[in-house]
C-alpha cells in the first residue's frame, strides 16, 4: 500500500529538503539579528523573539499560530504570540491550569496532540480550545535555558487542522524552539542584570538615608533603619522611596515622626 504524505509538511516544505529547511531557520535568524544590530541590546532581544515566533507559522509546517510562554513561580505569562488566536489558546491553558503547554514547562517534555478536542490527557482544556479558539492540534515543547533560571519557558505551536504536525513539523519545531531558548536566555540574563543594578542601586540610596539620619539624630545604623521601615509602613510607600526624600531633604518627610 502507498504511504501517505501529511498535506501540511508538503504545503510548507514544498521543494525544499531538510538540509534547506535547516538553512531556512537559521537564514531567518541571522537576517533578524541583521535587521536589530543597532538597537539597544534588550529591546533588540524582545524584537527578536516576537519577529522569531511570528516567522514560526511558515517555518513550521502545519502550524498558524505560535507563542512562548513563561513560568515564574507557579505564574504563567506569554512572553511573545504570533496572532491574538495564540494568545487566546495560552490563556485558557492558564485559566485551567492543564494542556499540553503547561505540562511541556512542568515536565520538560515534547507533547504532541492531532486531535486536542479529543485528547484524553487535557479534556477540559481541549474541548475549550477547540470551540473558543478553533484549535486542532498543538506542538508544545520546554525550551532549554541555562541552570540557575527562576524561570522555565515553552514554545507552542497551534493549528487550526486535526493531525497537522508530522515527523517534519517535530524537526523543524525543535529547531525552532533551539534558536527561542538562545534569544530567552539572552533576555532573561538582561532582565537580571538589570535587577541587579537597580537593587543595587536603591541599597546605596538606603545606605545614603542611613549616615543622613544616624548623624542627624545621633542613632546607630539598626535605628536608622527602624525609623525608615515605620515611615515606609505608615505612608504605605517603598523604603528606597524614603530614602530618596531623605537623601535629598538631608531628614524624614516633614511631619513624619521622628
Amino acid at each position: 500500500m502507498r504511504g501517505t504524505t501529511d498535506p501540511g509538511d508538503a504545503a510548507r516544505a514544498g521543494r525544499n529538503g531538510p538540509e534547506e529547511r535547516t538553512g531556512d531557520v537559521l537564514g531567518v535568524v541571522a537576517d533578524l539579528l541583521t535587521a536589530t544590530g543597532r538597537e539597544p541590546h534588550d529591546r533588540s532581544t524582545r524584537r527578536l523573539i516576537g519577529d522569531l515566533v511570528a516567522r514560526g507559522t511558515d517555518l513550521v509546517p502545519g502550524a498558524d499560530w505560535c507563542s512562548i510562554t513563561l513560568m515564574r513561580s507557579e505564574s504563567l505569562r506569554t512572553l511573545a504570540a504570533s496572532h491574538d488566536e495564540a494568545l487566546q489558546a495560552d490563556e485558557v491553558q492558564y485559566d485551567i491550569g492543564s494542556g499540553p503547554c503547561v505540562d511541556a514547562v512542568v515536565k520538560d517534555h515534547v507533547f504532541v496532540t492531532g486531535r486536542v478536542q479529543e485528547d484524553p490527557r487535557w479534556p477540559e482544556y481541549g474541548r475549550r480550545v477547540h470551540e473558543e479558539v478553533g484549535v486542532g492540534s498543538v506542538l508544545a515543547q520546554r525550551l532549554t535555558l541555562p541552570d540557575g533560571n527562576d524561570v522555565v519557558a515553552a514554545l507552542n505551536v497551534y493549528s487550526r487542522r486535526d493531525d497537522a504536525f508530522g515527523a517534519l513539523a517535530l524537526r523543524e519545531g525543535l529547531l525552532l524552539a533551539t534558536q527561542c531558548s538562545l534569544l530567552v536566555a539572552a533576555h532573561l540574563a538582561h532582565d537580571r542584570a538589570e535587577n541587579l543594578s537597580k537593587a543595587l542601586a536603591s541599597n546605596r540610596t538606603i545606605g545614603v538615608a542611613i549616615g543622613i539620619l544616624m548623624s542627624r539624630h545621633r542613632i546607630t545604623r539598626e535605628e536608622a533603619l527602624a525609623m525608615l521601615r515605620v515611615v515606609s509602613q505608615d505612608t504605605n510607600r517603598k523604603l528606597v522611596q524614603i530614602a530618596e526624600d531623605v537623601a535629598e531633604a538631608g531628614d524624614l518627610p516633614a511631619g513624619e515622626p521622628a
